[in-house]
């Protein structure tokens, strides 16, 4: 950092460096690793979120990390702040889903370090489900969790962690239920590596801390923090310095500690150290090492889709919807709950991807019933990078239900090609005068099968033979590769016979 001309000069003839100079001259420790434009942070005087950042940052430097290859990942809360001061690429997710962002990140590219830095609520509560199934799964990821036994930025309500007789905003009489012992927790999920210690501990959770980075597997510190603006005040445990005092007079360190033992009472002691640190295979290398080499060998053994059902000859794409002219597409399906229009989604885009090599997106909505009401899934197939997953501009709209050709046909683009089953849908003469619409026999088809189910891949036929959106033998690798191995004979039947009609009813 250049110093001003008079501090330079000063600095030079004073024996005495003033706070007021080294202000001016010295960096932060800390400002390298950083987001300094975002200072100063939003944190409670006296909470400990800032000194675990700290610790995570000396932690960085020992280890000398590549901020280009680290990611660190947050919920909600104030703890969940955290990824938005460290200089890296950073994630600041919904409420209780920083893990699952975080096991996407990695599985998407393992040879990032992914850090989820975020608090006891978002974490435990709503995030607890996938907090037990990353450890579970032992995924390579290392979360660290910052504990002050309540939701400090909502207003100081109780949970999973809150101590029995604690008050809060939300147990002003002092709380009743039986907290979550988190290193137990998280060891019994399958966690491989677990240890707990306070913001007193810098020196021990700065060690810990470059174990957990560098440990293969699931790896959870949990960080025992004051909240002495929520917490600590409701329950008399005095300003920050007073919980900083109360925990070097209760804290006893206890490495590999019985787990049950590991509870944290109100006034009581607080056991810290590091109780699980073991090596079994992480949930990438097991997908890679062992489940990649048999869906391999699978598909090699498997039968192609033209050896299932003779292959008929592939019709020329029809009307300005045509999809192989064009390098982005984007496509929505309707139906009703039980038609199998997920599973129509699901195939096209493994079609578009595995077996054609294009970029797709898919998403999916659909109501609260199993069978009826209206269900939508929405594809983007690209030959770029795709920039937004959602439908915004349909090329074609296929619609197998009256109900979902209302909500996704009527007001689809002018230029948009419609595709309806015409024994369940019927049309508005008058939103249809002049558009490109086509007329599919698809449950009928169906029907003839002896399969009525079958009616979604018979419109998936039609659609292909239709647009030329993709190739047809890429369809029916598809097909039969997403449907049970004693079905597969029919269901690329079904396929081959909406392609057919298609071509044969070509305006």
């Amino acid at each position: 950092m250049t110093q001003p001309p008079d501090v330079e000069e000063e600095l030079e003839t004073s024996q005495h460096w003033t706070p007021e100079i080294l202000e001016a001259t010295l960096p932060h420790p800390s400002e390298w690793a950083l987001r300094a434009d975002r200072l100063p942070h939003i944190w409670c005087p006296g909470c400990g979120t800032g000194t675990s950042v700290t610790c995570f940052v000396e932690a960085m430097k020992e280890l000398d990390t590549d901020r280009d290859r680290l990611a660190v990942v947050s919920g909600i809360g104030c703890t969940g702040r955290v990824a938005g001061y460290i200089a890296c690429d950073s994630f600041h997710t919904t409420h209780g889903r920083a893990i699952p962002f975080a096991v996407g990140l990695h599985m998407g590219n393992p040879e990032l370090k992914v850090i989820v830095f975020s608090g006891d609520g978002d974490l435990t509560s709503i995030g607890g489900n996938h907090l037990i199934h990353a450890a579970r799964r032992n995924v390579d990821i290392t979360v660290f969790c910052v504990n002050n036994f309540t939701y400090g930025m909502t207003g100081g309500q109780a949970g999973p962690t809150t101590q029995e007789g604690a008050k809060t905003s939300t147990s002003p009489y002092g709380h009743v239920e039986t907290p979550f012992n988190l290193p137990e927790l998280v060891a019994a999920a399958g966690a491989t590596y677990v240890a707990r210690w306070t913001v007193l501990d810098l020196g021990r959770l700065r060690r810990s801390m470059v174990e957990a980075m560098t440990h293969p597997g699931f790896a959870f510190i949990e960080i025992i923090s004051p909240c002495p603006v929520y917490y600590g005040r409701r329950n008399r445990l005095g300003e920050a310095v007073d919980e900083l005092r109360y925990y070097k007079e209760n804290t006893e360190v206890d490495n590999f500690a019985h787990l049950d033992q590991l509870d944290v009472q109100l006034g009581g002691e607080v056991k810290v150290g590091k109780f699980v640190d073991e090596q079994r295979p992480t949930f990438n290398y097991l997908l890679r090492e062992r489940l990649a080499p048999k869906a391999q060998a699978a598909s090699a053994a498997r039968p192609s889709a033209g050896s299932v059902a003779t292959a008929p000859a592939q019709p020329e794409p029809a009307g300005d919807a045509a999809g192989a002219a064009k390098a982005t597409i984007q496509v929505r399906l309707g139906g009703f709950g039980g038609q199998g229009i997920i599973l129509a989604g699901n195939i096209l885009g493994r079609a578009a991807t595995v077996y054609s090599g294009r970029n797709a997106v898919m998403s999916q909505s659909y109501g609260p019933e199993s069978r009826g009401g209206a269900c939508q899934t929405e594809l983007v197939i690209s030959d770029s990078e795709i920039a937004y997953p959602r439908v915004t501009n349909p090329d074609v709209v296929v619609a197998m239900s009256q109900e979902t050709y209302r909500k996704y046909g009527v007001g689809r683009p002018e230029n948009a090609l419609l595709i309806i089953d015409e024994d369940l849908v019927t049309l508005d003469d008058e939103a249809e005068r002049g558009r490109q619409v086509r007329k599919a026999p698809a449950t009928r088809l169906a029907e003839g099968l002896g399969r009525r189910i079958a009616a979604n891949i018979v419109m998936l036929g039609y659609l292909i033979g239709a647009t030329g959106l993709l190739d047809a033998g890429a369809m029916r690798e598809a097909v039969a590769a997403s449907v049970p191995k004693g079905s597969q004979e029919l269901n690329v039947k079904a396929f081959d016979l909406g392609f057919q009609h298609a071509g044969e009813v070509r305006p």
